[in-house]
């Protein structure tokens, strides 16, 4: 959470101010207050908003163009003169687009400010500023009238106000209001229609990020048992977002073909239902289990759907067999249709998942209000239910990201940690689990240990341990939650971390574990067992396909200027983005250009060190050299034994020149070079450095390409 104020300094002008913004520090676990410039809100807010990722989208904005010259055209020829308005500007591309097109006017709002100022900006350098009305509001606030904001209702609407949901961004109410109150009664609009399209699926590897398995011991037997307030829980209805290409189709097994589900009439003048529900009945494609439901949208650019964008995955594209055909064949399958991170495909879980026969019918209940989507499903003949937007009831949902979910049940990292617990655990050991929600630690309990103490200052995740010490009945484990209340520390055995915490991003924020065993490390017994042991930050250079497009400057885009936004956004990148980012770089492929490197090592026996480190990593293979990869390997005993790393990153040894093969349930870090230029193998090199602070909790990297 970020609170900000404003305090005024002893600057020259004492009516300057500084901005002051108060940040929880990952690895100490303070919140400290930095200074920044009075206006770092502005540059936050700009830095955030992506909107050059939707820029870099051709195919978006190439059918926005064609959709807007052929409905120009067709009012002309028609006799009829077109009146334009443009709902969310951004960059005022589409108006410059409607300008350009032969609009007879151009009228374009813009309520998020820093782009509205430069949209006017951008207008104005390409000698449109005359020709576009810009109104720096929300459409909901424009009147209508002489005098007023517009003149006229208008008769051609565009906009671009959806997202991964299609509704999400609230395009129902915003079309609803734009027919009432903007626009004529036979006004076109772009787009013109969406479809909602839904895929029944199995797939236990997605599963994995929502629920909870059973953890069991090196021989297979049950350590721990969900309890029934999570087997029972229907889980959060919420999206899962994800680049549904990227995800494996050897996890997946299509229970139904892709089918519409919903369709959405942006130009019906009396407006669009905010809830609507759909039961389909379906016939199962095969036997399995109903786990949840892909889902993506396409959109009708004009009225006669001759221009289409789709957002389905690739292997339900409909140009996938032409875009296939015309790609070079060292690109993946999978990464052959358009590329968006604006509007992805997502995921909906069932509340409970269906087993099926083949060819068995079944109820696939759709439902939507103004902003979201949510399913259901049941057996045909079943009676009809009132399917409600369901909610966590267990706590696990609420408090836990679905990366840590699927964290908390991969079976090989489970199986280091358990190794090492089930080597060293006696009846005599004494454990103390400092992780948030560690149910490896909670499972000392069942290998033999005397007492289990569980370190847990979150009030939802000691909700959740606590139902796994009654659903088990683990009757030597205790919860604590705060540091100070440990008592008899001399006599544990046992130090214990996975080590994951509720404010961990990046995988160096793990290092937390490091800082709340500094404070307690003098009084504990010398022979104490640490794990994890010790920890290594590792880098290696890549060639990202599509991911460097969230940074990368637009300069010209169809036709227009948009220089003027790729510097407000490095500007305000600079100010306020950090060097590295978290990114789940599964979704993001990437060709690695060297070896890994390690650059930074801990041991947390002796965390409290000030380490520096620098290098030069050499280009191995030819490419862009657009962003470097970072992640954390774990070492739970200090040994060199690869059985007792367990890596963020990735999950095959990396081979130069190929796609790196990435952890799916944890965020690798991520740094974009900003200038990337094609690389020489033979002469190009990085350079970093990197400087860890533990005490101030700073990890500072550097990186060059030279």
């Amino acid at each position: 959470m970020r609170q900000l104020f404003k305090l005024l300094t002893n600057f020259p002008n004492p009516r300057a101010m500084s901005l002051f913004t108060q940040i929880l520090n990952p690895i100490t676990g303070k919140s400290e207050w930095e200074s920044q410039t009075e206006d770092y809100d502005y540059h936050q807010e700009v830095a955030r908003a992506a909107f050059a990722d939707m820029l870099h989208d051709t195919e978006r904005n190439q059918k926005y163009y064609a959709a807007l010259k052929k409905t120009i055209q067709y009012l002309h020829n028609s006799g009829k003169e077109a009146h334009v308005l443009d709902i969310g500007t951004g960059t005022g591309i589409l108006s410059m687009m409607a300008v350009k097109s032969g609009a007879d006017t151009v009228t374009a709002c813009e309520a998020f400010m820093p782009m509205a100022h430069c949209a006017e900006k951008i207008m104005s350098a390409n000698g449109m500023g005359e020709r576009i009305k810009l109104i720096k509001k929300r459409s909901t606030e424009i009147e209508v009238g002489e005098g007023k904001d517009m003149f006229r209702r208008a008769n051609v609407l565009v906009t671009e106000v959806l997202d991964t949901e299609l509704i999400g961004e609230g395009a129902i109410g915003i079309y609803n209001h734009a027919h009432k109150h903007l626009l004529t009664e036979d006004c076109i609009l772009i787009p013109s229609r969406a479809t909602v399209f839904a895929q029944v699926v199995q797939s236990p590897l997605a599963v994995a990020w929502n629920r909870t398995k059973i953890i069991a011991n090196l021989d297979g037997n049950i350590l721990l048992e969900s309890p029934d307030s999570i087997s029972n829980c229907k889980g959060e209805a919420g999206v899962h977002d994800m680049q549904l290409s990227q995800l494996p189709m050897s996890q997946m097994r299509p229970i139904s073909k892709p089918i519409p589900i919903f369709d959405f009439n942006f130009r019906d003048p009396k407006g669009m239902a905010a809830h609507r529900n759909n039961n389909l009945t379906i016939k199962s494609d095969c036997q399995g289990s109903a786990d949840m439901v892909l889902f993506w949208w396409s959109i009708d650019m004009d009225v006669e759907g001759e221009i289409v964008l789709s957002c389905a995955p690739y292997w339900a594209h409909p140009d996938f067999s032409k875009l296939s055909t015309n790609k070079d064949s060292k690109v993946p399958l999978q990464n052959i249709i358009p590329w968006r991170d604006h509007w992805m495909q997502a995921v909906y879980y069932i509340p409970k998942p269906l087993n099926l026969q083949s060819e068995q019918e079944f109820i696939l209940s759709a439902n939507h209000d103004e902003y979201s989507f949510w399913f259901d499903a049941w057996l045909a003949g079943e009676e009809e239910r009132k399917v409600k937007r369901h909610a966590c009831s267990c706590s696990l949902h609420m408090t836990y990201s679905r990366s840590r979910i699927g964290q908390m049940n991969q079976s090989i990292r489970n199986k280091k940690y358990l190794k090492f617990l089930e080597e060293t655990i006696d009846k005599s050991s004494v454990v103390l689990s400092i992780s948030d929600g560690s149910l490896l630690g909670l499972a000392s309990a069942k290998l033999g240990a005397k007492s289990v103490i569980c370190f847990e200052p979150h009030r939802f995740s000691k909700t959740l341990i606590d139902s796994f010490i009654k659903q088990n009945k683990l009757e030597s484990v205790t919860i604590v939650g705060k540091l100070d209340e440990l008592q008899n520390l001399d006599q544990i055995t046992h130090i214990f971390a996975e080590p994951y915490f509720i404010t961990s991003i990046l995988p160096w924020d793990g290092f937390y574990f490091g800082t709340l065993l500094s404070k307690i490390r003098d009084q504990l017994n010398e022979n104490v067992k640490i794990c994890p042991h010790s920890a290594k930050i590792y880098a290696v250079p890549v060639e990202f396909i599509d991911l460097q497009k969230i940074r990368a400057p637009l300069g010209i885009c169809e036709g227009f200027d948009l220089s003027i936004f790729d510097k407000m956004v490095d500007t305000s990148s600079l100010l306020a983005d950090a060097v590295v980012e978290a990114q789940p770089l599964w979704e993001y492929p990437c060709r690695a250009l060297a070896k890994e490197i390690e650059l930074l090592s801990v041991s947390f026996e002796n965390f409290n060190e000030d380490k520096s480190c620098s290098g030069i990593i050499d280009i191995e293979e030819n490419g862009s050299c657009n962003g470097i990869a970072l992640w954390v390997d774990w070492n739970i005993d200090g040994s060199n034994n690869p059985r007792s790393i367990v890596t963020t990153g990735p999950t095959q040894p990396i081979t130069v020149g190929d796609y790196v093969q990435w952890d799916m349930f944890v965020r690798q870090g991520v740094h974009l070079i900003p200038e990337p230029n094609k690389v020489d193998k033979h002469v190009s090199k990085v350079e970093w450095s990197v400087e860890f602070r533990p005490v101030s909790g700073e990890i500072k990297f550097n990186f060059k390409n030279i």
